[in-house]
């Protein structure tokens, strides 16, 4: 083979690998979009239950693009005594910036090395 062809190939390898690097759902799956307009909240709600099983959702995202202003646990009873219930967080995001972006969340338990029981990961699209 050529020395022109191999740098092409090179050159077609290295192109897919950037291409393909463009959004995490590329490697694992992930929720519905999010499709959001600059400066008016979304929200983003997930089944918890942290009072009996001790899991707590945990939130990444790039602050370029989205700042998280409140976090709410909602009981799934109106009973505050029963446990073993679950409820939802809401999450209420804020778009900072037009853009593409995730948000990943992590349903963990911090003390027990930080225990994975779940991972949900929504792709987000920021227009004006």
């Amino acid at each position: 083979m050529g020395r022109c062809a191999i740098k092409l190939l090179a050159l077609a390898f290295f192109l897919i690998g950037a291409a393909s690097a463009n959004s995490i759902c590329d490697n694992a799956p992930c929720e519905k979009a999010v499709n959001a307009s600059l400066g008016k909240e979304f929200i983003v709600s997930v089944e918890s239950n942290p009072r009996s099983t001790g899991f707590d959702w945990w939130t990444s995202f790039d602050p370029q693009y989205v700042n998280l202003v409140n976090a709410t646990y909602i009981p799934g009873n109106k009973s505050t005594v029963m446990v073993g219930v679950p409820g939802r967080e809401v999450f209420t995001f804020v778009p900072k910036s037009t853009g593409d972006t995730e948000l990943t969340m992590l349903y963990l338990q911090p003390w027990e090395n930080g225990t994975i029981g779940s991972r949900k990961i929504y792709p987000i699209s920021i227009v004006k």
